[in-house]
């Protein structure tokens, strides 16, 4: 199982290292930043991501956008039910870290309030599946990694002055069994 495990996360490795940068990355990197962007990627992300998603585990979505995706499955707080959501994320060793944003509104995703109440998930990159448990990250590592985010995506740095003073949430998402 431990093996497993370190050969999943060294085929994420791979598809990660194929991730390029393409006209449209530059493209969202400039735009990212302004509220009328955010106003219709909340509108048509829901539209187009999902079955962007679909196409290969993410690992289309990943080539299209040019950024590192992974498509998280949660449990629903209320509901109990599967909810699927595709999210920018960093590697951090054998972990990654997802930030909860929800494009600048003054409100956390319900991701978020799913990983809360049932921190167990799986996450989905390049076509390889992870189980993970998440932890919410404290302000300290916070402050470590927002600037990663920032870097790998400017908008984020629009989202946070947006929220009017609500901090988006941050989790870490280690891979379950032993390394």
């Amino acid at each position: 199982m431990e093996q497993d495990l370190a050969n999943r996360l060294a085929a994420i490795a791979r598809h990660e290292s194929t991730i390029r940068a393409t006209p449209l990355t530059r493209l969202l990197r400039r735009v990212g930043k302004f509220a009328w962007f955010a106003a219709a990627a909340r509108k048509v992300g829901p539209i187009v991501d999902p079955p962007l998603a679909k196409v290969r585990d993410g690992a289309l979505m990943a080539k299209v956008y040019g950024l590192p995706y992974l498509i998280m499955v949660t449990t629903g707080a209320k509901t109990g039910q599967p909810r699927t959501s595709p999210l920018l994320y960093l590697r951090d060793g054998t972990d990654f870290i997802v930030v909860g944003t929800s494009f600048g509104q003054p409100r956390h995703p319900g991701w978020t309030a799913n990983l809360l109440a049932h921190p167990r998930a799986t996450v989905t990159i390049g076509g390889i599946s992870v189980d993970v448990a998440a932890v919410q990250l404290d302000d300290s590592a916070w402050q470590q990694h927002f600037p990663r985010f920032v870097t790998l995506y400017p908008g984020y740095a629009d989202y946070l002055e947006r929220r009017r003073g609500l901090v988006p949430r941050m989790f870490r998402l280690q891979p379950d069994g032993p390394l």
